[in-house]
This record gives C-alpha cells, structure tokens and sequence, in this order.
C-alpha cells in the first residue's frame, strides 16, 4: 500500500469518524426536539380540548360536544377525536375511531409509538369528580417522514463531503509523495550498484533534510567503498601468509586433540577399573562378613557334634564294662575307679551343654540365613500405596518391640505429639525407628556403667518435610568408622551380638521413603536426624 493511498484512507477515515459522530449527535436532537414539541402539543392540545368541552358534558350538551369535535378533526394531523362519559358511554366521536377505547392503546411518549398515531387521553373533572375523558389520536407520519427525510439528506452529504475529501487528499498526496518517489529512484539507483546520483535538495521541509542527508549518505558510501577496496586488497595479501599459519597451527591441534582423546580413553578404562574394585572390595567385604558370621557358629556346632561322639563312645564303653562287671566277678570298687576316671558323673551335664550350645548355634546360622533373605527380599519388593502415618504412634510401637535397660531414660519431647502425619507404610517405619533406637540402646549399653544414660526423641515441622532426632548418651562411633555405618554386614559389635544389618534396613526404609538419615557422633553421644515427607491434604501418594 502507498503513502499517498495510506494518506487518502486516514483523512477518510478521520473525516468519517467526525462526520458519523456530529451525524448522530444532529439527528438525535432533531429527532429529540420533534418528538419533545408534539409531546408538549399533544398535551396542551388534549387539555385544553377538555376544559373546552368541559361545560357542555356537565349540562349534557351534546350537540356543542360534537360540534368542538368536528372543528378539532379540521386539523390535519388529528385522524380521531372522541368525548367519552364517565361510564365510558361514547358522547361524541369523529375521525377514525380505534376499536376500543382502553388504556392498552396509550402511549407514554411519542418515541413509544409503533403504529404512526399518538393516542392521548385527557379526564374531565370539577371538584376532583371525574365525570368523563377525551381522546385524541395525533397522526405521526408527517413527522417520521420528515426525520426519514433529514436522515436521506443527511447521508447525501456525507457522501458528496468523502468524495471531495478523498479527492483533496489524492492531491495533497501526489504533491507529498513527489519528492519521496525521487528518494525511492535514487535508492533503487544505489542499489543496483551505480553512485553518480543527483538529487535535488531545495526547500526548508523535512523531505528536504531527508535529500540531503541521502546525498550525504551516497558520499560517505563512496569514500566507504574506496576504503573497502584498499583493505580488501590487504586482506588478500595477509591471507595468503596466513594459510601456512593457520595449517601448522591446525596440525598442532590435530595432535593435541589425538592426546586429549587418548588421556580421555585412559582415564575412562581407570575410572571402569576403579568403581570395579570399589564394587568387588564391597562384595568381598560382605562375603568375609557371611563367611565370618556362619563359619563361627557352624565351628561350634561341628566341636561340639565332635565332643557328643566321644561322650557317646564313652558311654558305650561304660555299657559294655557294666555288663562284663555284671557277667564276672570283679570287683565293685575297679567299676567305680574306671567310672571317675572317665568322669561318667559329667558326662549327662556336659553332653546336655554341648546340644544346647550346638543347638544355638545351628540357630544363629538360621538368623543369618533369615536376615539375608529379608534383606534381599526387602530390596526387590515392590513398593505399595503410602497413606498418613503417625510419628508419635510409630515411635511408641518401635519402643514396645525393644527391651531398655534399667538404667536408661527414653524421653519423647512434646514436638513429636505435634508433628503432622507423613506419608509412608507404617511398617517400615516402625521397622525404621526400631533399627534407630535399637542402635542408641546398644550404644548406651556399651557406654560407662556407672552413670545412668538417656534417649532424647525430638521432632520438628520444616515446611513439607518432618525431622525426627534420635539422641542418645552412650558410646560414639570412631570418626574412621563413620562412612560405613550403612554397609551391609559391617557392625562394632562382638561375633554374634549383631548381624550389621540394621542401620541398612534404616538407609533403605528412608530411601524409599524419599526421606534422608544423618548420623552425627561424638564423645557425648550420638544423634540420628531422620528427614519424611509431610502428609498434605489427606491424600496418599504412590512412592517413586
């Protein structure tokens, strides 16, 4: 679209916008001030017909009524006249009447009318006695047709007015244009690549500042040029020195990225190397603890089997002399020197003690079975539903399951009763506490005897998340110790006391539970801070 169409269509527009709005604003108040005048006509004109008839309804006049009438209808734009009595009796009427006289057939205004007459009802009364009405129908077609007329007109106008603005504009728009077309030329000139351009810069306007900062333009291009040409033709001789340049100094990079992608390789396969001896020392590590762990109680098992076979050959040996004793002759006293000899006496508690021993032992090695099952089916269960569970109603399960010493005080502060439900499966939890409280007991056990230990449970709300701390008074962890607490099978207790699975079950229950454990240790003791997430709006969730 061109600037001068551009300028036609905005001075139209503009000019349409302003002729519609002085339009309207002329119409409505013609149309407003017709209407307000036959209102006001209407009215007097009614009233005063009323008071005019006024005496000859009262005296029953009804030849002077009809002849006001009939002079009334003279008037063009009246179509009916009528006089009614009070009991709504007709007492004289000309024109075309309406089918009836009720109250559906007035109109408030003029504008409400829809059907070109104006009926108006005016009441006859003296001394607040209304003793008839008159009705008159004002004809409106005059007037609408008038309107009509003003509207045609006025849109005519309208019309002549935009063609001739629309014809101005073409002119102003050509003269304003003129010189623009010159700038485009010389543009399309400099663009096809020639520079002896001459444009004509006379005149103060601004199309004028425009010329001649376009010639000033074209003259700094040329001087641009020249300039360009002179560093082009350095350039040239620059870049043939450099390309040697650029090919050592690419072979050199070449080289270096060779080195780089070796060194790379290297530390890849010594990296594959190390995470395989961090994993094969984690499975030795776990084997010798097994190895360990069933190998003690299998040695039991099998010296004691060895001691209930000697105590059985004895006891066979002691058969077959008590017999031999009983077939000949000897005496008493040989049976009871080899009876002492042997310790017969003993044997009954000591071969009971040997079952009993080898019996538990048979059952330790059951419990290292069992835990390895449990830990390896608690690993690849699959996970069900969460649902709000109870801290405090956790911890107090996890507290009944285990067997405090005497002289160890368990304390829960009263931020734990406050904490708000956390997602997870109470189970585990309660299997989570038992593992973290069993490990405090433990610690406190093995800690000075002469003073008497506690465990502290205190809770806090942080947001979405739930921090319960496990602090107890006993024995620290060594610091060299310390990140292997959560190993399979590692455990600072004696052979036999504990399997070191707990405090794993503990980092595994967490883990799924999208929580985290810290323990921290020190000379005063040790505290386990356990991070869960929040129930919010009573809703389960799925673990992920």
């Amino acid at each position: 679209m061109s600037l001068r169409l551009k300028t036609i269509l905005g001075v139209a527009l503009i000019e349409a916008i302003l002729l519609a709005i002085l339009l309207t604003l002329t119409l409505n108040y013609l149309e407003t001030t017709n209407y307000q005048g036959l209102n006001q006509r209407a009215s007097s004109t009614t009233q005063l017909f009323a008071s005019t008839v006024k005496n000859a309804v009262l005296s029953f006049d009804l030849a002077t009524v009809d002849s006001f009438t009939q002079e009334l209808l003279h008037n063009s734009d009246i179509m009916y006249v009528a006089v009614l009595g009070d009991n709504g009796r007709v007492l004289s009427s000309a024109g075309n009447l309406p089918p009836a006289f009720t109250s559906d057939i007035l109109e408030t205004n003029a504008q409400s009318v829809t059907d070109g007459l104006y009926d108006v009802r005016a009441t006859i009364s003296e001394s607040g006695i209304e003793f008839g009405s008159v009705w008159i129908g004002f004809d409106l077609t005059g007037l609408l047709s008038q309107i009509k007329d003003a509207k045609n007109w006025s849109m005519l106008i309208v019309l002549g007015e935009m063609l001739l603005v629309a014809l101005f504009s073409y002119l102003l728009g050509s003269y304003l244009t003129q010189r623009l077309s010159e700038l485009k030329n010389a543009a399309d000139t400099i663009a096809s690549g020639k520079r002896d351009v001459r444009l004509s810069t006379h005149g103060n306007d601004e199309l004028a500042s425009v010329a001649t900062a376009f010639s000033n333009m074209i003259q700094a291009l040329r001087q641009s040029e020249n300039k360009t040409a002179i560093y082009q033709n350095r350039l040239e001789e620059a870049n043939q020195s450099l390309e040697s340049k650029v090919a050592r100094r690419t072979a050199d990079l070449v080289q270096s990225n060779d080195q780089l992608r070796e060194i790379n390789h290297q530390l890849k396969q010594t990296q594959e190397k190390l995470l395989e001896s961090e994993k094969m020392a984690s499975i030795g590590t776990m084997a010798a603890g097994v190895a360990h762990e069933i190998n003690n109680p299998i040695g039991a098992v099998k010296s004691n089997l060895q001691m209930c076979q000697e105590y059985l050959d004895t006891y066979q040996k002691w058969t077959q002399i008590t017999e031999q004793v009983i077939q000949q002759t000897e005496p008493q006293e040989a049976l009871t020197r080899w009876k002492k000899q042997q310790y017969v006496d003993e044997l009954y508690d000591d071969f009971s003690d040997s079952l009993a021993d080898a019996n538990d032992c048979v059952q330790r090695v059951i419990n290292i079975v069992s835990a390895l099952q449990q830990y390896s089916s608690y690993n690849q269960q699959t996970r069900q539903h969460f649902q709000g569970v109870e801290i405090f109603a956790v911890i107090d399960e996890a507290l009944n399951a285990l067997s405090p010493p005497a002289n160890l005080k368990i304390s829960i502060a009263a931020t734990v009763y406050q904490l708000p439900p956390v997602m997870g499966r109470d189970d585990e939890l309660v299997m989570l506490f038992k593992e973290v409280l069993k490990n405090a007991l433990q610690a406190c056990e093995r800690g000075r005897s002469d003073m008497t230990h506690h465990i502290k449970v205190d809770g806090e709300e942080k947001g979405e998340l739930c921090t319960i701390t496990v602090k107890d008074s006993g024995q620290g962890l060594p610091h060299d110790q310390s990140h292997r607490i959560y190993d399979p099978f590692f455990t600072t207790l004696p052979v036999g006391q504990g399997m070191g699975l707990g405090l794993t079950y503990a980092y595994d229950i967490v883990r799924h539970h999208q929580g985290d454990i810290q323990l921290t240790s020190s000379t005063e003791g040790t505290t386990a801070t356990i991070t869960l997430v929040r129930q919010i709006n009573n809703t389960a969730t799925n673990n992920a």
